[in-house]
């Protein structure tokens, strides 16, 4: 803590000599965020909010969201499949599902779809920009948004006839195609259509089968955006999104490296249709009306070698008393239908009461996920009273288990907002959310509930704009996790059969300030959050199955703790930098357990939330055509899960880029982890998957590894 003290005045001490400064005038980039309640500048919002732009994610190359985080402050993923499918917010997030019904803590929406808990589905097409909301969003999205929301943005239609093609190459069998054009089908109609194919071998070589192309990627994205411009006061915007993920699975190895023994590699596809249909009303000078209705719905299939070795590393290794030998194949499909609708109605200028901007709204969202597990396996278990040589045949697997599951929710809101200015520059925004949230789950082992609650969230912020136009600003809000069902058919008692909701309390200080020559901008943010009745993974032994049995409950209090620091800076016209900075503590400090002898995360640090992590460029213009770009990024260790204590190591990422732009192409050649480090993005402990680790039950850990070299070359041409 008092390291995390000191490297907060450190950081608070040089964003203001840095916001003092005046440098050349070429002005950074004014930002526009969408996710709001009204669209508004991102230095004119009172909360820690990271916008990366469309630039930035195309220099990169970036084919999907899990590339881009890093340049967020005190943000994680968990891997666990081909892509990144669960986030964190400042240590808050889940990171896996089986078989359990989930309620995320962080929101993931596309152009105002939600496809939260599906973060598969976040490419990044023609994405205009990724916004990324952090800390309790209770009033603007409810349930869901405990941690915070990230808010992806595609390009809209524009009048303007302007598109795109790209295409590139890199190692490991990268090869990537896409396009994006648009403009006005007559005075009234605009359009832009999008499609892109990313497609690679991943960067798995699996032994067993000589194949390398077992963890591959095969992503499909196409859009098509059309906007009607009604009258002068109207104007209605379409969206429709396919999505079709054809991506491996071969993963995780057992000597912890990229060469996997699997024989039955998996599978991380989704098929998505979704639409969405979003209306502008001026009624009047008074009056705004806006509208969305969106409609999603995904086949998902999540699949694995369970056992990641073949069939003969098995039999070889058989000898000993109390081993276990077994062949597995595990398959997950979910089947997410989900819609919604919100409407608000908006003070205009000449509309304000008690002279206050305000805001009331409702929303409605209906969805249902349905669950087919299957599990195909053959298993030889002895011990000293069984005669070794009974067991299943090896050459006839079994059907162990056929499991299926149906998960309906309802939530509707009503929520309002308000702006009330204090004096000449002080201003108080305060927000409430209700919202009547019911779930029911059911499953073929004929275990069913349902569930209802009101939930309220809210938010109150001041915020002081100086004569500098610089921003101060100290906010509270109340987020909120709804209740949810345990599966397990083996619980200790009926009592853990459902579990309550979860709240949290987040304080926010922080600024955002400016150089009068506008050539600089720093963002920082502290804060503070406190959990209640958290919803944490407990454990029992079962005696009859031999094994422990998890299930969630309300099992704790916490907080975190942190500051979050971004800086822009043109120190001269050929020059730029920009910088992150994320530091964060965390602490469980009750966990409830009905097992004395089960794992206790009491005054532990929470999962995947790494101490500090950061990210740094530098762009250098070495003629008018020809840019240069370094980056740097890295994370402090964090424990992978809350089931156990294996950590993951600290990194640091060097990433390097070479540009070169005329008459509307770009060529640009990349290499990313240049050192070639390893690192890991997901983590798993307390068995013994390896039967060449002898007799007996030996505790082990295992990791995915992320990417690693990357070399590669893209070519794009404006048009």
């Amino acid at each position: 803590m008092k390291s995390l003290l000191q490297n907060t005045r450190i950081l608070f001490l040089f964003s203001a000599v840095f916001s003092a400064s005046s440098y050349a005038d070429k002005d950074i980039q004014e930002i526009i965020v969408t996710s709001d309640f009204r669209e508004g500048l991102l230095k004119n919002i009172p909360t820690s909010i990271s916008v990366i732009d469309a630039e930035v994610i195309s220099q990169r190359n970036s084919n999907h969201l899990e590339q881009i985080l890093a340049l967020a402050p005190n943000v994680n993923f968990a891997a666990g499949a081909s892509r990144g499918r669960y986030f964190q917010i400042r240590g808050i997030g889940e990171r896996s599902q089986f078989v359990d019904p989930l309620n995320p803590s962080v929101g993931t929406y596309v152009d105002g779809i939600d496809f939260t808990g599906f973060g598969g589905a976040a490419t990044l097409l023609d994405i205009n920009q990724v916004e990324v909301l952090r800390g309790s969003q209770g009033t603007r999205f409810g349930a869901n948004a405990l941690a915070g929301v990230i808010n992806l943005k595609t390009a809209d239609p524009s009048a303007q006839s302007k598109g795109y093609a790209k295409t590139s190459l890199s190692s490991y069998g990268g090869r990537n195609l896409e396009t994006a054009f648009g403009g006005a089908l007559n005075d009234q109609w605009l359009y832009r259509v999008a499609a892109g194919k990313t497609l690679s071998d991943g960067f798995i070589s699996n032994t067993t089968l000589d194949r390398k192309d077992t963890n591959n990627i095969d992503e499909l994205t196409s859009r098509l955006k059309l906007r009607y411009l009604a009258a002068d006061n109207l104007t209605v915007d379409f969206t429709a999104l396919h999505l079709d993920i054809d991506n491996g699975y071969d993963a995780f190895s057992l000597d912890e490296n990229r060469n996997t023994m699997s024989d039955q590699p998996g599978h991380d596809r989704q098929d998505t249709s979704a639409f969405a249909i979003n209306s502008d009303w001026t009624v009047s000078d008074a009056l705004s009306v806006n509208s969305i209705f969106t409609t999603n719905r995904s086949d998902t299939e999540y699949s694995f070698d369970e056992d990641w070795a073949y069939l003969d590393l098995w039999l070889n290794n058989m000898d000993g008393e109390g081993a276990e030998e077994y062949q597995g194949f595990d398959s997950y499909q979910r089947n997410l239908s989900r819609d919604s609708g919100e409407i608000r109605w908006l003070s205009g200028p000449s509309g304000k009461i008690l002279n206050s901007d305000w805001l009331v709204g409702v929303y409605r969202q209906i969805s249902t996920i349905r669950l087919l597990r299957s599990y195909v396996g053959i298993y030889r278990g002895y011990f000293d009273d069984v005669d070794p040589t009974e067991y299943v045949n090896w050459d006839t697997p079994t059907e162990w288990g056929l499991f299926d599951s149906q998960y309906d929710t309802a939530t509707t809101s009503v929520f309002a907002q308000a702006k009330t200015p204090l004096t000449d520059n002080l201003n108080l925004t305060s927000g409430l959310r209700y919202e009547s949230w019911k779930s029911e789950y059911s499953d073929s082992n004929v275990i069913a509930g349902k569930n209802s609650e009101n939930l309220l969230g809210g938010k109150l912020a001041l915020e002081l704009n100086t004569d500098a136009e610089n921003l101060l600003f100290a906010g509270l809000t109340r987020g909120y996790k709804a209740g949810g069902f345990n599966s397990e058919e083996k619980l200790p008692s009926e009592q853990y059969r459902q579990f309550d909701t979860e709240y949290q309390w987040n304080y926010e200080v922080g600024a955002k300030l400016y150089s009068p020559s506008g050539t600089l901008s720093n963002s920082i943010t502290a804060f503070y959050a406190d959990r209640k009745d958290l919803q944490l993974k407990s454990s029992t032994y079962n005696e009859s199955q031999n094994k422990w049995i998890e299930f969630v409950t309300n099992a704790g209090t916490g907080y975190s703790y942190g500051v979050e620091w971004e800086v822009t800076w043109l120190p001269q016209d050929n020059l730029r930098i920009a910088s992150s900075l994320g530091l964060l503590k965390t602490k469980i400090t009750k966990h409830d357990n009905s097992d004395p002898d089960a794992f206790n995360l009491k005054d532990r640090e929470v999962a995947h939330a790494p101490e500090y992590s950061f990210a740094t460029s530098v762009q250098y213009d070495l003629t008018k055509n020809l840019t240069a770009t370094l980056e740097l990024e890295g994370k402090d260790s964090f424990y992978y899960s809350d089931s156990h204590n294996f950590q993951s190591q600290a990194y640091k990422l060097v990433n390097a880029r070479l540009a070169y732009q005329a008459n509307g192409y770009h060529l640009t050649a990349y290499i990313n982890n240049a050192t070639d480090k390893d690192y890991g993005v997901r983590g798993f402990s307390g068995w013994d998957n390896d039967p060449r680790s002898g007799e007996g039950f030996d505790e082990q850990s295992y990791q995915q590894l992320g990417a690693p070299k990357v070399i590669g070359l893209s070519v794009r041409a404006d048009f």
